[in-house]
């Protein structure tokens, strides 16, 4: 299980790269039409924003599972503490996600707090694949 946690740490870090490169994609994108055209649609905008939807969906999903998965684990109580933290965090992401939509400025909280994602994504992934895997004493087995 602890194999399956480090995995999964990583592809987390990467869904969220991915999130975030696709946000961007999707804001180039209507900067290009609004050139072209002079305005965008909403409607345009927000299926542009789709890919960035879908892997934020996914993101959650994984912090749900590293979640359980660090209890059933039992991983050391940083590593908990982390997954504990990314859930909490991305539960506070879909607050300002929905909030932004009635009042614009909270979407800057929804950046912020998406950088806060990554550097705790990125910290479980590092400490995952840098922890050392537990010694057996002599006459134990695991």
């Amino acid at each position: 299980m602890k194999a399956a946690f480090k995995y999964l740490t990583s592809l987390l870090f990467l869904v969220i790269v991915i999130q975030v490169g696709v946000a961007a994609v999707a804001l180039f994108k209507a900067l290009d039409y609004a050139d072209a055209h002079g305005s965008v649609p909403k409607d345009q905008i927000e299926s542009s924003l789709d890919p960035h939807h879908i892997f934020g969906t996914l993101a959650a999903v994984l912090i749900l599972i590293l979640f359980i998965l660090a209890f059933a684990a039992r991983m050391e109580p940083l590593m908990k503490k982390l997954a504990g933290a990314l859930l909490v965090l991305m539960v506070l992401q879909f607050l300002f996600a929905v909030l932004a939509t009635n009042t614009a400025w909270l979407g800057f909280l929804h950046g912020i707090n998406a950088l806060a994602i990554y550097a705790v994504a990125g910290l479980l992934a590092h400490r995952a694949w840098a922890r050392k895997p537990a010694t057996v004493a002599e006459g134990e087995t695991l």
